[in-house]
């Protein structure tokens, strides 16, 4: 019975510790020539991400902490990078450019908006029904 225990606290670190490893990397084309890289670096972690660069669609709806595009060819390009999370204060909306000169790597850091109360409140709902599930099962279920 003591090891079920430490399974039951175990699982959810390790479980929670997986989560964070979200790095995209997608290919803007196929062209060998082209050796330019983009990466997007948010803030904070981003739910329902959405990102096109020329119009091209190349993540959708996905969760992540960073975005590179890799294989983009010489010139500017438009990137357009959407979050509609309600987690935070308001939607992420950013639209910008960005040259690549030579196959060079550009890094832009994308400030995210901040966590809205809702959120908080729901997280804490969260932690108080995980106590009291743990509290009635060691109350009435350990042996």
């Amino acid at each position: 019975m003591k090891n079920m225990k430490t399974l039951f606290f175990l699982i959810p670190i390790v479980f929670a510790s997986c989560l964070n490893q979200h790095a995209l990397v997608v290919n803007y084309s196929d062209d060998a020539a082209a050796k330019g890289k983009l990466t997007i670096l948010p803030t904070r972690f981003l739910n329902k991400t959405t990102l096109t660069v020329d119009g091209k669609l190349l993540v959708d709806q996905k969760r992540m902490k960073r975005i590179t595009v890799q294989n983009l060819p010489d010139g500017l390009h438009d990137y357009h990078l959407t979050c509609d999370n309600s987690a935070y204060t308001e939607a992420l909306k950013a639209k910008n450019k960005v040259e690549i000169k030579n196959g060079s790597e550009q890094v832009v850091l994308l400030e995210v908006p901040p966590l809205s109360n809702g959120y908080w409140i729901n997280r804490g709902l969260e932690s108080l029904s995980s106590v009291g599930l743990l509290a009635t099962y060691f109350l009435f279920f350990d042996d």
